[in-house]
């Protein structure tokens, strides 16, 4: 027997809004034969309504467990859920939706025996609530979902603010860099085609574990892309690693291939090189909170050279570093492109340090444009200024992650020494589904996130 019903009749096929002007049409004097040949509904139907008020009768023996108000509610919690970070995937769906019938005695035919609801009621219930799909999530560690808080970014803001006042800064004057890594073996593998059912596809690669290689990149907020900074993953350099970069590039090594606080200096000076920045004509330079960027060398060249660096709050880039938003997305891409086209064009032949700088240029030139930069200052509120560019929803996974402080009972409490600064953390009070009648659904069900189902109050088996 399918589980997809067809529908096999043509009745009630009126919809909620022709009724409705029927109905209207009835009270102006119309007769009822007429207002329902007009509006195309059966004149027993019409009459029926117009004499009481009701509701479409259901046709089948197949009824929905849940009413369309109780599944809008349930959808609203799945994506509650989500916004948090701790969406729920389809076989606790299942679960849970087994739980709220069960709690507010609903009639249904889940299984009893494994406590949830059928894959056929969760195909169902997607076709009905087309808003609701099941994805794969991408991994956001905890240090980030708890760093973007609140208070933390309004914290950058006032000081970004404060210093924009200041000086007033020109949006061609306000830089933001950042490093990325390029492996000699891109992690990102484009799409390739095959023989349908085929277990495995493969494709050559230079090796099975690359060499890593960090490339400093710097834009501003009108769309000014500084020449790259490379540091190769070498005790010396040679001139043969140069080989295609940009115009400009400026190149470095160290036994590691990171950014250090030795490293980040030099780094400075090709970014006042290009940037020419004096007493009249100022440079702002945001950057996040690496440990190489704080060395004394760094903070004595900004002073000198009069550059006012601003830094990002922990664990915040991916949301309000604009080349983190922005750029270095389509970078990667860019350059997994250009590396899968060297080894089609250069068969047998394996990704070296030697040809990084070729495939690091190919990539650049076609990522760094105005637009890129621009989109990138502005979804991350730099410029224009913009403190409310993200909303409540944003900062929903923080809130999951406010913990606060408990102190022991027998403990006295420094009145000058508050458990939680304001700055840095906000609390919230963490409430358990509830609906006509109080339910606590176990934590390998709902994961006991923050939110809350009210279903109404239940007069019939709708």
């Amino acid at each position: 027997m399918g589980r997809i019903y067809e529908r096999k009749t043509e009745r009630q096929t009126w919809t909620d809004e022709q009724m409705a002007a029927a109905k209207r049409a009835v009270d102006r004097g119309v007769s009822v034969r007429h207002a329902a040949i007009t509006h195309n509904i059966p004149r027993a139907t019409l009459a029926r309504w117009v004499a009481s008020p009701g509701k479409k009768r259901g046709l089948g023996s197949k009824k929905t467990v849940f009413s369309p108000e109780q599944e809008s509610e349930l959808v609203q919690h799945l994506l509650d859920l989500e916004t948090r970070f701790y969406g729920v995937n389809m076989k606790d769906a299942r679960k849970l939706a087994y739980d709220l019938a069960e709690k507010n005695k609903l009639p249904h035919d889940f299984s009893h025996k494994r406590q949830m609801a059928g894959r056929y009621w969760l195909q169902g219930f997607l076709r009905r609530n087309p808003t609701v799909s099941f994805r794969k999530p991408e991994a956001t560690s905890i240090a980030r979902a708890r760093g973007f808080n609140k208070p933390s970014v309004n914290n950058f803001y006032d000081l970004l603010q404060k210093t924009l006042d200041a000086k007033h800064y020109p949006p061609n004057r306000i830089f933001n860099a950042d490093e990325t890594g390029v492996n000699t073996v891109p992690p990102k593998k484009l799409k390739i085609a095959a023989r349908k059912g085929k277990r495995q596809v493969g494709s050559i690669t230079s090796a099975e574990r690359g060499v890593q290689t960090t490339i400093v990149m710097c834009m501003s907020a009108t769309g000014q892309h500084l020449p790259p900074y490379v540091i190769f993953p070498r005790v010396r350099m040679h001139v043969s690693l140069k080989k295609g970069a940009p115009n400009g590039t400026k190149f470095n090594c160290n036994p590691s291939g990171y950014m250090t606080s030795e490293i980040f200096p030099d780094w400075f000076d090709h970014f006042i090189e290009n940037t020419n920045p004096s007493e009249t004509n100022p440079a702002l330079l945001i950057i996040d909170g690496h440990s190489s960027h704080k060395g004394l060398a760094f903070g004595e060249k900004a002073l000198a050279n009069f550059v006012d660096v601003i830094v990002l709050p922990p664990h915040c880039s991916h949301k309000m570093q604009p080349l983190d938003v922005a750029f270095m997305g389509p970078f990667k891409s860019y350059y997994a492109r250009a590396s899968e086209n060297f080894m089609r064009k250069f068969p047998g032949k394996a990704i070296t340090l030697y040809d990084v700088a070729e495939l690091m240029g190919a990539a650049y030139l076609k990522a760094a444009s105005a637009e890129v930069a621009e989109n990138g200052f502005r979804k991350s509120g730099i410029w224009p200024f913009n403190r409310n560019v993200f909303s409540d929803e944003d900062f929903a996974p923080s809130e999951v992650t406010d913990q606060p402080e408990i102190r022991p009972t027998n403990q006295p409490v420094n009145p000058d020494q508050p458990a939680i600064a304001t700055d840095q953390v906000e609390v919230t009070t963490v409430t358990l589904i509830t609906v006509t009648k109080p339910l606590v659904l176990d934590g390998s069900t709902v994961q006991q996130m923050p939110s809350s189902i009210s279903f109404p109050e239940l007069t019939g088996n709708d």
